[in-house]
């Protein structure tokens, strides 16, 4: 197809822009730096925790399903010697219900569900390690947070849960985020770069040409301006003290950002090390392991649906008519 062969060349010719750009970065004083030896043989007690979330919405009501899983895993001189689940290894699913909303309000609860289970868990599972690793930022996102009234409150209870946290926890609670697509890098280093790749790059594909094995790219705060970002501005001070940065622990695999409080050297090599497993993978054991653990079997979300559907005297618990299409044989997701 000409139309396919064409998207390719252009394909291209942003790549070779941008590996252009690379070099000219690659040569600047401070932009990146070793990142310790990335030993293996570590002895720590690292936790971690995930949630996931699944939304469906009823005639009269929004339902969501959550699992949310901790684990802290200890390692002696680079091998588990012991490990442990919060609640359990198999946690069961927890069910939330309200009323019918307007979309951008549900995205913005549903998010909130989702971060409230896990940071409370994040807490209890902080108690009992040295390091502790969330799966993405270490902060909601711009989209989670609501625009109207009705969510504030709800908003406000997960501000609550992180500034606990945090206050407890500063010093060990890292965020891993396995594909960024932050450009909090290429805005520091704007004045070198070509606007145009700047607009079609992130921070993870430029310095996935700009960083080897075992480097990482400086330091930077997590924002410019924390106290006149929307969302940071609510989680003032400890938000003014967010870092980030990115490391490249495995040659054939794109950098990994990490969220920290500081500038702890000894924390992010050993967030490194725990990285360090795979040539071709580059995420720590122990959040691909409560990952999966996170997962929600499809088998007993349909199984709670068609519960619903056929309680006795509840008219309102039908799908919506989107979801309930009776001329096509597509299953539900």
């Amino acid at each position: 197809m000409e139309e396919l062969k064409g998207l390719i060349e252009e394909l291209q010719r942003v790549e070779k822009a941008r590996v252009s750009c690379a070099g000219l970065l690659n040569v600047l004083d401070g932009i990146k730096e070793e990142c310790g030896k990335g030993k293996k043989d570590v002895s720590i007690r690292v936790g971690a925790v995930d949630a996931s979330i699944i939304l469906q919405e009823f005639h009269a009501f929004d339902l969501m399903i959550t699992k949310t899983v901790g684990a802290v895993f200890e390692y002696e001189n680079g091998k588990l010697k012991n490990y442990e689940y919060l609640p359990s290894p198999f946690p069961k699913e927890k069910l939330h219900v309200h009323g019918s909303m307007d979309l951008m309000e549900l995205n913005n609860y549903r998010n909130i569900v989702r971060l409230k289970e896990e940071i409370a868990l994040a807490s209890k599972v902080a108690e009992k390690c040295d390091l502790l690793l969330v799966d993405g930022s270490l902060v909601p996102l711009p989209g989670d947070k609501p625009s109207g009234k009705e969510l504030r409150k709800e908003y406000e209870v997960l501000l609550e849960l992180y500034r606990d946290l945090f206050s407890k926890h500063e010093d060990k609670v890292v965020g891993v985020v396995k594909d960024s697509r932050s450009r909090r890098f290429l805005e520091e280093y704007s004045a070198h770069m070509d606007s145009a790749v700047m607009g079609n790059s992130t921070d993870s594909t430029m310095l996935d040409l700009v960083l080897e094995k075992g480097e990482m790219s400086r330091v930077l705060t997590y924002s410019k301006d924390a106290q006149n970002n929307q969302v940071l501005k609510d989680l003032l001070p400890y938000s003014e003290r967010l870092n980030c940065a990115y490391l490249k622990p495995g040659k054939n695999d794109r950098p990994v950002r990490i969220e920290f409080f500081g500038e702890n050297r000894e924390l992010i090599e050993k967030v490194y090390a725990l990285c360090n497993i795979n040539d071709n993978y580059s995420y720590p054991a122990i959040l691909i392991d409560v990952d999966l653990r996170a997962l929600i079997d499809p088998r007993n979300v349909e199984r709670i649906y068609r519960e619903i559907e056929v309680a006795p005297f509840l008219r309102d618990a039908r799908m919506l008519r989107r979801n309930s299409r009776p001329f096509r044989t597509k299953e539900r997701t």
